[in-house]
């Protein structure tokens, strides 16, 4: 239950002078901030600028476009060109000879010790060197294959999808190349 007294309090701190002027302040507030917002519309549009920052969009997302075009036909350029497969090759058939020069280098000292026993020393240590060279080569290249062709895969792979995601949100639709395997 509410006192006379109680009301009496209420009615004294509420002002409604006082609440007039404030709604007053507010509406004049949201006037001034309109017609800056107008005002500022108006400048941008008088000047250029939102003609310019359409344009300047429009720019971007052509260059885009192009771009991705770009790297889709790289990406297909070197997927048709086989320099994958070409570069795998090279590197199977590098740790291949590798292996004969070191099967070749470990049987010649045996050769050298028949037809010169005076040398057999001297092609020993020649023969080693040479053995020992030829696994670091054939070492070296398979490593070099089991770690650079994944990678130049992965990465034409990356290519391909990105060129094609690209291509995708853009509306460009791409031709399917499909791959042939060369029968060896």
């Amino acid at each position: 239950m509410t006192t006379t007294k109680d009301t009496a309090n209420t009615a004294e701190e509420f002002d409604s002078e006082k609440a007039a002027e404030a709604v007053k302040d507010v509406a004049k507030k949201i006037r001034d901030v309109s017609r800056a917002v107008s005002n500022t519309v108006s400048t941008f549009t008088e000047s250029g600028a939102i003609t310019e920052m359409a344009e300047a969009s429009r720019d971007a997302a052509v260059a885009a476009r192009d771009t991705t075009r770009n790297v889709a036909s790289a990406a297909e350029e070197i997927q048709k060109s086989g320099v994958i497969n070409e570069t795998a090759k090279a590197m199977d058939e590098t740790v291949s000879e590798a292996a004969k020069a070191a099967s070749v280098a470990k049987k010649a000292p045996g050769q050298f010790k028949r037809s010169a026993p005076k040398t057999t020393r001297a092609a020993k240590k020649g023969t080693k060197a040479v053995a020992k060279t030829s696994k670091k080569v054939q070492t070296a290249a398979r490593k070099m294959a089991k770690k650079e062709i994944p990678k130049v895969k992965k990465n034409v792979q990356k290519m391909t999808k990105q060129a094609k995601s690209a291509s995708r949100k853009m509306g460009v639709k791409l031709k399917h190349t499909a791959r042939k395997k060369k029968a060896n």
